[in-house]
């Protein structure tokens, strides 16, 4: 009699293992493509782009872009003899610029003052570092601007 209660309650417990499992699967497969986008918006996106506007042939751009904070981060790296830090700047800039042109953004703010850093890569040869950290906002229309304005200045008028 103990052998046979063994045995079924070890096939309940092996038989709802099984299930729960098919049931949670089926839960995943079914995330809806909002809850699929939440889980995706948080990870840093590793950019290279096409046109990288540059003039030294050792030297390139990548972007890496948080889409959640709207944050971009621009490198520019060359070897330490080719540095010229007006063409890095300029090259940020010009990609900069097509980064916004694909993404609809139109202004941007800085989050930290641009920093320069040398290192010595992997194999031994001295690299300068030209790294910009960029915030973009979205523009308001000036036209929302001023109804906005026009009746906050009617209510308080009224109010009087």
């Amino acid at each position: 009699m103990k052998k046979l209660l063994l045995v079924l309650t070890t096939l309940f417990l092996v038989a709802g293992s099984v299930f729960a499992d098919n049931e949670t699967d089926e839960i995943f497969a079914n995330m809806s493509s909002d809850e699929l986008y939440e889980e995706q918006k948080t990870k840093t996106i590793k950019i290279v782009p096409e046109n990288q506007h540059l003039e030294d042939k050792n030297a390139k751009v990548e972007l890496e872009f948080n889409p959640m904070y709207d944050e971009v981060r621009v490198t520019y790296t060359t070897s330490f003899a080719s540095y010229d830090q007006g063409e890095a700047m300029n090259t940020v800039l010009a990609v900069l610029q097509d980064f916004q042109k694909e993404h609809g953004y139109t202004k941007y703010r800085y989050l930290q003052t641009p920093r320069e850093s040398s290192y010595i890569d992997k194999n031994a040869k001295p690299k300068r570092k030209y790294t910009v950290y960029f915030c973009y906002v979205q523009m308001v229309e000036k036209r929302n601007m001023k109804t906005v304005k026009t009746d906050a200045k009617e209510g308080s008028e009224s109010a009087e």
